[in-house]
C-alpha cells in the first residue's frame, strides 16, 4: 500500500525539477521523466557537487529507487 501511495505521488510531480540525493551522497538534479517500482528516470540532468557546481549529464539518468535517500523539488517549479 505505501508503494502505490509513493509512486501517485511522484507521478503527479512528472515534469517537475527535482534535486537527488542518494545513499552514498551524490547529488543529481533533473526533470523527473519517468518512475516505476524500481527506478527514477531524470532528464535534462546534471551531477551536482558539495561546491553547487553543477556537470552536464547527456542523456537520460536512470536511479534505483534503492539508492535513492530522498528528491527535494525546489520552490520555482511548484505549481507550475
Amino acid at each position: 500500500m505505501f508503494r502505490r501511495e509513493r509512486d501517485r505521488l511522484l507521478r503527479f510531480a512528472l515534469r517537475d525539477r527535482f534535486a537527488v540525493t542518494t545513499t552514498n551522497g551524490e547529488t543529481v538534479e533533473g526533470v523527473l521523466f519517468d518512475v516505476d517500482d524500481r527506478t527514477i528516470v531524470l532528464a535534462d540532468a546534471a551531477a551536482v557537487n558539495d561546491r553547487g557546481t553543477r556537470t552536464p549529464l547527456d542523456g537520460w539518468v536512470y536511479l534505483p529507487r534503492a539508492h535513492v535517500l530522498y528528491l527535494q523539488r525546489p520552490h520555482e517549479t511548484r505549481g507550475g
